[in-house]
């Protein structure tokens, strides 16, 4: 059956991620926050028994790629296969939104035209008129509100009847007179481009004023000649250069179509989207509110995860007994059985309490907006450590994942803020990280010294950070968009929730699982000693710690919840609360654990992102840093 492919573009924060996730059945990441969707998520839907491939495209403010997001969504747009554009549109943000669409329409490939978050728009006083947008613009444009799910059967219902009947005639929006005239000239005696590469002769005829490395190299060599005359043309001309003199031309036309199209009410009130941000944005009341924040968001995490827990552990301790007949039966089928029964229940009673709460309170941060607020608060604090205030969006990925957290590291512009961030994110305790944390301090120190070990990682990255940066250029200023504050979907929260528990129950889970069953052989055959004595000048000579607990460090390198499971094992206890270690050796293990090396799939993400140089650099660093803010603590516990 014919699969139609749709491309969800537009400029960040413009809501395709929520349109993605209301039209399919997997829910694409709707971090608020410009340029985090740096991978391409795609899924299969179904209308009215025809079948449509949707695809999510890194948010863009046009085809002249400026950084690694924006590349691939310019790469995919000129080289790959499909059938439709939709155009995502920030209703609120009208005129800004219609330069990439201006834009778009040069391409010359079959679009329509979501006219999101129109109700925003209504909220502050402005009535656009759709129908007569439709008509200057010779494309579908449907007005929606994806968050709500307003308007987004009627987009696909549209899409569906322009994909049978075949695009409309295109449109062509000539510029000022003089450059038209050049911009004709190059189309006309430019050759059709090749199979495979999208826009047709005039786009390229654009583009060879304004930005020559987006043409075929082909058509570039047959034209070089006519492009530098036509550009020098026009510098003389408008006395600027080429490529701000076509911007100039798109945006006039997307305030001619804004002003035609758009009617301003004045409110008569501060909307309550300012008035918030007066307090979100005030450096001392803001600031407040973001520490406040966090302590309750720890805490939750904390008292909940207990509850859990506490819920679960009655249940799991009737299954133990159960398989104590194993035991006379089969030496293999025992610890086969006992392995794989302690890896279940530590995934189920000890690592889910604590992940469950985790991931679904940050989907519902990821969507309020205030993530982007809470960068501009920091921005200067983040300054005197040598990173940029646009690194708050990878460190907070990083307490969900850090693989995704180091593709986050894309937004921002070069590479000396890109690499800085990379080295200092492993420090963040992820997920997991987070899981082994709650758990180990619920059961043998307290929920205050997780906040210890909280504080104690922020004041790591600083010191590190700006020791790194001694030996770097200064970081340049923070430019960026803060997009609205907005009531968080709990449908959007709920279906992020599913994804990752899918996911955890997919990967996490049978690592586990294969994780303690490996722990239980490798006891039985001494291997694990072998293991344990190799780190036994470190773990128990610096550190002060069982020596039996290096093999859980192995494990933990693969997946950081494998330490909780393993460390039961290790140490021979029943439960965590019977653990032989004293609240000094627990911190300092805790604190060994948090900051040393990266799990495998963070060391090959930055691997493939950054080189291998810089992945065995962090590696090596990660290492150093745990060793030494371990022993500290030793020091501490000794002292004191």
């Amino acid at each position: 059956m014919t699969s139609f492919k749709i491309v969800l573009v537009g400029q960040p924060n413009a809501g395709k991620s929520t349109l993605f996730n209301v039209l399919s059945d997997i829910k694409a990441a709707a971090a608020n926050f410009a340029g985090t969707s740096v991978k391409i998520t795609q899924s299969s839907i179904q209308l009215e028994g025809r079948f449509f491939q949707l695809l999510d495209l890194p948010g863009t403010y046009s085809l002249n790629a400026t950084d690694d997001a924006e590349k691939i969504t310019q790469a995919y747009l000129l080289g790959e296969k499909f059938d439709l554009i939709v155009n995502v549109v920030d209703s609120t943000l009208l005129a800004r939104s219609l330069e990439l669409t201006s834009e778009l329409l040069e391409l010359g490939l079959p679009m329509a035209i979501a006219l999101n978050m129109q109700d925003e728009a209504e909220k502050r006083g402005l009535k656009i008129d759709h129908e007569k947008l439709e008509k200057a613009l010779g494309v579908p444009v449907v007005p929606t509100a994806a968050l709500h799910g307003k308007g987004v059967r009627q987009l696909m219902e549209r899409c569906s009847r322009l994909l049978k009947a075949g695009p409309p005639p295109l449109a062509v929006f000539p510029y000022t007179a003089h450059i038209e005239t050049l911009v004709q000239e190059l189309a006309a005696a430019m050759p059709e481009p090749a199979n495979g590469q999208n826009g047709n002769r005039r786009f390229y005829a654009i583009k060879s004023i304004e930005n020559p490395a987006m043409v075929p190299q082909g058509i570039r060599q047959a034209l070089a000649a006519d492009s530098a005359a036509a550009c020098a043309q026009i510098r003389d001309y408008h006395q600027r250069d080429c490529f701000e003199s076509v911007a100039y031309e798109r945006h006039h036309l997307a305030m001619k179509w804004s002003e035609e199209i758009c009617e301003f009410v004045p409110r008569k009130t501060i909307h309550l989207h300012d008035r918030l941000d007066r307090f979100f944005l005030h450096p001392l009341f803001g600031r407040s509110f973001l520490l406040a924040y966090f302590l309750v968001f720890y805490t939750a995490i904390f008292f909940v995860g207990n509850l859990l827990s506490g819920w679960l552990d009655p249940l799991l301790n009737r299954i133990p007994p159960l398989l104590v007949p194993l035991q006379k039966t089969s030496a293999f089928l025992w610890l086969t059985a006992d392995g794989l029964w302690q890896g279940l229940a530590g995934s189920l009673g000890v690592v889910l309490p604590y992940f469950l709460p985790l991931i679904f309170l940050n989907a519902i941060f990821e969507d309020s907006g205030y993530l982007s607020r809470i960068a501009f608060l920091l921005d200067g604090l983040l300054h005197r450590i040598g990173l940029h205030g646009k690194s708050v969006a990878a460190f907070i990925l990083g307490f969900g994942c850090t693989a995704p957290a180091l593709y986050a590291t894309r937004i921002l512009e070069n590479k000396r803020d890109r690499v800085l961030s990379a080295l200092l994110l492993p420090f963040i305790p992820c997920s997991a990280r987070n899981a082994v944390i709650f758990s180990l301090t619920a059961a043998l120190t307290g929920p205050v010294w997780a906040l210890v070990i909280y504080f104690f990682v922020l004041l790591v990255i600083a010191v590190t950070g700006k020791t790194i940066s001694l030996f770097l250029e200064k970081p340049g200023g923070l430019i960026m968009e803060i997009p609205d504050l907005k009531v968080p979907s709990l449908r959007n929260a709920l279906a992020n929730t599913g994804r990752k528990l899918k996911e955890f129950a997919v990967t996490v889970v049978p690592l586990l699982l294969l994780g303690s069953a490996a722990m239980s052989w490798l006891g039985s055959l001494n291997i694990s000693a072998w293991i344990d004595s190799f780190f036994a000048p470190l773990l128990n000579g610096v550190l002060g710690l069982p020596a039996q607990l290096g093999t859980t460090l192995i494990f933990g390198f693969f997946r950081k919840e494998l330490i909780v499971v393993m460390v039961k094992q290790a140490l021979g206890a029943a439960s965590l609360a019977l653990l032989p270690l004293t609240i000094g050796q627990a911190v300092v293990f805790l604190v060994f654990v948090t900051l040393y090396f990266p799990c495998f799939t963070t060391f090959v993400v930055m691997g493939r992102e950054f080189g291998w140089k810089t992945a065995s650099a962090s590696a090596i660093l990660s290492v150093a840093v745990a060793s030494i803010s371990a022993y500290l603590f030793r020091i501490l516990f000794i002292i004191f």
